[in-house]
C-alpha cells in the first residue's frame, strides 16, 4: 500500500469527491455551515434559517465523522477513497520522485522540482 503523505491526503480529498459517500458529503456541507453561520448563531432572518437548514444537520453519522475536527475527517475520508478505490484513481506522480504533483495537470513536482513538460 501506498503511504498517504499529507500532500496526496490533500490531492485525493481535493479532487477525487465523486467517491465521497452521501454521509460524507452532508459532514462537509455541516462542517461548511458551522462554520459560516456560527458567527451568527442568534440571526433568525428567513433567509438565513433556510440556508442554515440546508447545511446544518442533526443525524448521528454525520456528526460522528467529525467529531475529532475536520482535518481528521479529510485524512480518514482519504484513506476510505483511497482503500476502496485506490487503482481507479488517476493520481499525478512525478515521474522521477513518484510523489503528488499539486494539481491534475500539474507538470513540475513540488517536492524534488523535476519538470516533465
Amino acid at each position: 500500500m501506498k503511504e498517504l503523505y499529507p500532500e496526496l491526503i490533500d490531492y485525493i480529498f481535493q479532487y477525487f469527491w465523486k467517491y465521497y459517500s452521501e454521509t460524507e458529503r452532508k459532514a462537509i456541507d455541516h462542517n461548511f455551515g458551522a462554520v459560516k453561520f456560527g458567527k451568527y448563531p442568534d440571526n433568525t432572518h428567513p433567509k438565513i434559517d433556510e440556508v442554515k437548514k440546508r447545511f446544518l444537520t442533526t443525524d448521528n453519522e454525520v456528526l460522528k465523522l467529525l467529531e475529532n475536527g475536520y482535518s481528521e475527517f479529510i485524512k480518514n475520508t482519504a484513506i476510505r477513497i483511497f482503500n476502496e478505490h485506490g487503482n481507479e484513481l488517476e493520481l499525478n506522480l512525478c515521474p522521477k520522485c513518484e510523489k503528488i504533483a499539486r494539481t491534475p495537470k500539474a507538470k513540475q513536482c513540488r517536492f524534488c522540482g523535476n519538470d516533465w513538460h
